[in-house]
């Protein structure tokens, strides 16, 4: 007889460099663990680093700012680029060094002064709260230190009087987005085109075009975002100098600071000008309300349309949805940010998923004519 023993053509097989059934099994459980886990500690990485690409991405909103400006200077003059760069650096430190120099000690007492009152009127506040049974119960909710159980953003109070408080972090933070600010506006084309390289070539020029749109989009929300900041701070100096409600230049200032918040940002503004207003009497402190309340509402029936004429147009619901969710999940830094967020992923969306993908057509500013 000469019948073939299977055992020895399986082991013929395996000798010839064939791999058994069992073994492919366990090779290719063994890639998807080992992507998994890749792709996992890739994630976890990026959660941990998340501080670090908001600021990042801060920075690109400043080279963006430098850019135009840059580009302004370049345009009415001979200036090459990198020449009116500079132009536009030393003269921002030259009218900032001014600016220091001729109202750093008045401003600085002022600061001081509501630095200080703010938690003097907050333990007021907090004592008659607790006169009763339901204003200890808003006390606990706004003062009461968050537990390991407790998330910290819960503290509403606390969140606002602590970004005040850590001028430390944030005088680093500022000083993180202002270097990598000027870095990507002296040398855009080594970070853009580095970026576009990461893709397939095939990909290069739909990814400049989206990025092209991106920049557009961006330089057109700030340039919205920073004349309404601008008008609001004037305004609010000049209602509270009208009120005789004290501080008025610094309350102005952060009132037009906080601004560049859309929705959210104008009231965490107003608290210490009706705090401070509170000082003086009841009704002072009521007549500064309704004055920041009627600022807002011009600002938000007048001035806000008129500027999304010429800058972008994002729908309200998402974006207050998502300085709900940015800021609970990163804090301040994420509620700063949130809008312009939302102005990328739009971008990306409408250009990268809803016309290459699904093939429909969709209106995106600066697609087609960007600057």
């Amino acid at each position: 007889m000469n019948a073939t023993n299977p055992d020895t053509g399986q082991s013929r097989r395996l000798l010839e460099g064939g791999r058994s059934p069992r073994r492919e099994f366990f090779e290719r459980v063994l890639v998807l663990v080992a992507v998994v886990a890749a792709v996992g500690l890739l994630l976890a990485l990026l959660w941990q680093s998340t501080e670090v690409i908001l600021l990042i991405f801060a920075g690109l909103l400043v080279a963006i700012v430098l850019d135009g400006l840059a580009g302004l200077v370049s345009k009415y003059t001979s200036l090459s680029k990198l020449w009116a760069l500079t132009l536009v650096l030393i003269a921002i430190l030259g009218f900032i060094t001014a600016l220091v120099w001729l109202f750093l000690p008045s401003l600085e007492e002022q600061f001081v002064q509501i630095s200080n009152t703010i938690p003097e009127i907050a333990a007021q506040i907090r004592r008659s709260f607790q006169q009763s049974a339901a204003g200890r119960w808003i006390v606990e909710q706004l003062f009461a230190e968050p537990t390991r159980y407790s998330n910290r953003s819960s503290n509403v109070l606390g969140q606002i009087t602590g970004f005040f408080s850590s001028f430390l972090g944030a005088s680093v933070n500022v000083a993180i987005v202002l270097v990598s600010g000027v870095y990507f506006a002296y040398s855009p084309s080594l970070y853009y085109e580095g970026a576009v390289k990461l893709f397939p070539k095939r990909c290069h020029a739909r990814l400049r075009e989206v990025l092209d749109t991106v920049g557009y989009n961006l330089r057109r929300w700030l340039i919205g975002r920073f004349a309404v900041m601008t008008i609001n701070g004037g305004l609010t100096t000049l209602g509270l100098w009208m009120l005789g409600v004290p501080m008025a230049v610094p309350l102005g200032l952060i009132a037009g600071i906080f601004n560049f918040i859309p929705n959210i940002g104008p009231f965490l503004g107003a608290i210490p000008a009706v705090l401070i207003a509170l000082t003086q009497s009841p009704m002072q402190a009521l007549y500064t309300a309704i004055m920041y309340l009627a600022i807002q509402t011009l600002e938000g029936f007048l001035l806000t349309p008129l500027v999304q004429q010429r800058a972008v147009s994002l729908p309200p619901v998402a974006v207050i949805s998502a300085q709900l969710l940015l800021g609970v999940l990163f804090g301040f830094l994420g509620l700063l940010l949130a809008v312009p967020i939302v102005a990328v992923v739009f971008v990306l969306v409408k250009m990268l998923y809803v016309e290459d993908i699904l093939g429909n057509e969709v209106e995106v500013k600066g697609e087609n004519d960007v600057e």
